[in-house]
């Protein structure tokens, strides 16, 4: 049985979510591992880029966005960062593509472009040296009394042959700056002292980011061999001390073990607060064994960094995964997002959540997403990060990877929000269907808030296929996100179309399931 498009009927008498949820285009684009970045002089200026090679540009704050052309001569892979810098210049960094090579080896630089005028990019390739290039990451200096104001710090990992078991074979961090606005960089040179193995798991060096201290000093944070690792430069990157254990981090930055996902991951972000204190937010196994998410705090360099901090805030074994975190323009505290299983009893559906850090511990945490997302299949990647944005007055917009139940792809959506910080959702009713492409069954997962009970039907004509009836415990009825769940083999429903319904007295949800 394979599932083909799932459509909504009527949805008549339910309140929608308080924060707008969108696609780029109708129907939506294909992709995964998206960066957006809101011009911080001009909040409906936002610029979103996504793999493979898409980039998207939208001056009305997403009511429009038009496609812009990017094709530098290195080619352009993937993994990419786009930057609206306060100097009003565009960043872009990417995975290359020679055309000559073939893959992985076709990534044999990093790719760093940037526009003046918002239609133009103008690239070059840096760290070729006929090795693999991967997963790049920059960070400007944007502190008024730095010496080194402006700066541009790129980091990224290099493998002597990807994916290789071979001992022979290993992967390091490298690092180079620009110092004029990214018109040139500096000769790359390698911060990590001990390699990593090539596999690309997590005894691999990678997720390199750098934090700016206000007095310039700069700090790299990566993951290798199920630790956090450090090192700092005084003098705007030309000199690098040694390797610094910052902390460790079970399980490792490669998260295998989440049904419905080829791979997910913890790989650590680095940054600051209005005050220039660094923040390293970053997934690891808690004593239970449920996957967390975390932070470290700093107020200098000479005081060395907090305890580990958790930011979920569950009491249950769901795990958190895949956070992304940079200060709120608005608040002047870091934020951080989230994929978060707490709700889903199969762990099969995962909602964002958002919290705000600071020195003494996290927020209450805040569901961003306006209904759950399927996790469908092992052979599905969501990509190894999500991005978020805000402009200071200006709100923000996050930019995720979600299963699209229509065209049956995983897809970028974005979530927009006004005010200095987003406010909690209230739930509106659910009906979802996970076609759990390496199970043999569909799961549809459900809920009608603060009703006593509902119904739920699979039917063709007249014919009912499945029917249950949920009675909420207590005269409350169902909490918001006390979700619902039923797996429905797929051998029980035969080539058609289906009705699926959710039904409580004259309120109904109702989708169409074409069967193949």
């Amino acid at each position: 049985m394979k599932p083909l498009m799932l459509a909504w009927l009527f949805c008549p008498l339910f309140i929608w979510a308080q924060i707008h949820t969108s696609y780029i285009l109708d129907p939506p684009i294909e992709g995964n591992e998206p960066s957006i970045s809101i011009n911080p002089l001009d909040a409906d200026d936002i610029w979103l880029a996504f793999n493979n090679n898409n980039v998207y540009h939208t001056l009305n704050r997403g009511k429009q966005w038009l496609p812009v052309k990017v094709e530098p001569p290195q080619g352009f892979y993937g993994d990419p960062v786009i930057y609206k810098s306060i100097s009003g210049l565009t960043y872009l960094a990417h995975l290359a593509q020679n055309k000559e090579k073939k893959y992985p080896e076709s990534f044999d630089c990093i790719v760093f472009e940037r526009s003046t005028n918002g239609v133009e990019f103008h690239s070059k390739g840096i760290g070729k040296n006929g090795k693999m290039q991967d997963k790049p990451w920059f960070t400007v200096d944007e502190w008024e009394k730095s010496p080194y104001r402006n700066n541009i710090y790129l980091t990224w990992t290099e493998f002597d042959s990807y994916g290789s078991k071979s001992p022979k074979d290993s992967s390091r961090i490298r690092f180079c700056f620009s110092d004029n606005l990214g018109a040139t960089f500096s000769e790359p040179v390698y911060i990590s002292d001990v390699s990593g193995d090539a596999v690309d798991g997590s005894k691999t060096a990678e997720g390199a980011t750098i934090g700016v201290y206000p007095d310039g000093s700069i700090i790299c944070v990566w993951s290798r061999n199920d630790t956090l690792w450090f090192d700092v430069s005084k003098d705007g990157g030309r000199n690098w001390g040694k390797d610094q254990f910052l902390g460790a981090m079970k399980g490792g930055w490669s998260i295998e073990s989440m049904q419905g996902m080829v791979r997910s991951n913890g790989m650590p972000f680095v940054c600051r607060d209005k005050k220039g204190h660094i923040y390293v937010v970053y997934a690891a196994q808690s004593f239970k064994g449920d996957w967390d998410i975390w932070y470290r705090y700093s107020k200098s360099i000479e005081t060395g960094f907090s305890r580990a901090i958790r930011v979920n805030d569950d009491e249950g074994f769901g795990d958190q995964v895949l956070p992304f975190a940079k200060m709120d323009e608005n608040t002047g505290t870091p934020r951080v997002i989230w994929y978060d299983l707490r709700n889903s009893p199969s762990g099969r559906f995962f909602q964002l959540y958002t919290s705000e850090l600071k020195p003494s511990g996290a927020t209450k945490n805040v569901i961003l997403s306006p209904e759950p997302i399927a996790l469908a299949g092992k052979k599905r990647f969501y990509g190894d990060y999500i991005s978020f944005s805000t402009a200071k007055g200006g709100g923000g917009m996050a930019a995720i990877t979600v299963f699209d139940d229509r065209n049956h792809k995983v897809v970028i959506q974005t979530l927009d929000w006004k005010g200095k910080r987003p406010k909690p959702q209230k739930q509106r009713p659910v009906l979802m269907i996970n076609p759990c492409d390496d199970l043999d069954s569909a799961l549809f997962l459900m809920n009608i808030p603060k009703e006593n009970s509902f119904t739920f039907e699979i039917k063709s004509g007249p014919k009912i296929y499945n029917q249950q009836v949920f009675l909420a415990n207590g005269d409350k009825g169902f909490e918001a996100n006390e979700f619902q769940e039923v797996y429905v083999h797929k051998n029980r429903l035969p080539s058609g179309v289906y009705n699926v319904i959710l039904r409580r007295n004259k309120k109904a949800i109702r989708k169409r399931y074409w069967v193949e």
